[in-house]
């Protein structure tokens, strides 16, 4: 829930609530759990626990950072017209990239989790939504039935639909910012993304950048401030998680995988069989060879740090930074983790970010640039 954030890849982070279930062999030494859960107390984790929304104090966070986002363009608009170019009414609004912000939403839940529970503040008081003027209270269950007020309002248990359309709100009322939305949860992104309401915000500006033919064609959910990313950590789930992401094309100008923490080598090339006809109308077998970085917009890859961190082979990396760069597709290796490049545990810090002695920073190419 930082202002800002030490991860490489982003300014910000901003979690709209926390908790979550774990749900493959990398989330085994999940830094959230051991720290909101075991360790402070604030959240339980699993199937059966918790999602704690966070407060209204931090919701605030990210409409700050877009205005300064704003406030930074401006300045620069205003000197671009003083400096060089006398007569012109305005800063060419593409120039805005230069100081968007990256912000990861959510490090300690996961937005496309299908979570049945309830939703509970840090006191432990469930959520309740008054469905006519969209207020939301906080009470225990007994206080919201007993009273008459409140059923006359009809106020409803929230769900957790309610508190990722208030964050869809937010992300489309901050068109300055760029969510990088991280899911281990891949094949709910599309059904969660359409059932929200459109706000405005971003979604139809688009088109500004577009000519007519070129707009028709656009999903009107397209978010372009919204970057859609899953976790990758090893074959089993490259195949199972990539093809559901790639569902996703129409909705985000930036597909992107984390490789985080990788444990095992990874290929992202796959075969798809297709069954066509020859030229005398006979069927034929084709297999086609997919590389499926090629449909994809950046990659992250990094190692385990923690306690109980799992080392990670180096060739495993080499092989996923030679895979990017055939493809022409942006890497970010983040860090070793707690091993080093010799196998050695030395810490995080130590082990530093250097791959074969070059810091890799790769980076999508805005979108407005495209």
């Amino acid at each position: 829930m930082a202002e800002n954030t030490k991860i490489e890849w982003a300014h910000h982070t901003f979690n709209p609530w926390i908790g979550c279930t774990k749900v493959s062999p990398a989330c085994m030494n999940c830094y959230a759990e051991r720290d909101f859960d075991h360790r402070l107390g604030q959240v339980q984790w699993g199937p059966n626990g918790t999602r704690v929304l966070t407060s209204n104090e931090n919701w605030a966070k990210p409409l700050k950072w877009n205005r300064d986002v704003q406030k930074q363009f401006e300045v620069a608009q205003a000197q671009w017209v003083a400096d060089c170019c006398v007569g012109t009414k305005s800063y060419p609004e593409r120039e805005l990239h230069r100081f968007r912000k990256r912000v990861f939403c959510a490090s300690l839940a996961d937005v496309f989790e299908d979570w049945q529970g309830p939703i509970v503040n840090s006191k432990g008081e469930r959520l309740w939504l008054e469905t006519a003027s969209s207020t939301w209270i906080f009470a225990s269950k007994e206080d919201s039935e007993r009273s008459e007020l409140a059923r006359q309002r009809g106020v409803r248990a929230g769900t957790m639909a309610d508190v990722r359309q208030r964050l869809f709100s937010l992300i489309d009322a901050t068109p300055n910012l760029d969510w990088l939305l991280l899911t281990k949860r891949p094949e709910n992104i599309r059904s969660m993304y359409l059932s929200q309401h459109l706000d405005g915000g971003t979604t139809g500006r688009i088109r500004e950048f577009m000519d007519e033919s070129e707009s028709k064609d656009v999903n009107p959910y397209f978010r372009r401030n919204v970057w859609l990313g899953t976790s990758v950590e090893n074959q089993e789930y490259a195949d199972e998680r990539i093809p559901e992401l790639l569902k996703c094309r129409d909705l985000s100008p930036v597909l992107f995988l984390s490789c985080e923490p990788l444990l095992g080598p990874v290929n992202f090339r796959w075969a798809k069989w297709d069954v066509w006809n020859d030229a005398n109308g006979k069927p034929r077998l084709r297999v086609d060879e997919l590389d499926g970085l090629r449909m994809l917009d950046w990659v992250i890859a990094g190692g385990e740090s923690g306690p109980e961190a799992r080392p990670t082979d180096p060739d495993w990396f080499r092989s996923i930074r030679d895979q990017c760069q055939t493809a022409g597709v942006p890497f970010l290796f983040k860090q070793w983790g707690e091993f080093g490049e010799n196998l050695q545990r030395v810490g995080k810090v130590r082990a530093g970010r250097s791959l074969d002695g070059v810091i890799h920073d790769g980076f999508p190419v805005p979108f407005q640039q495209r």
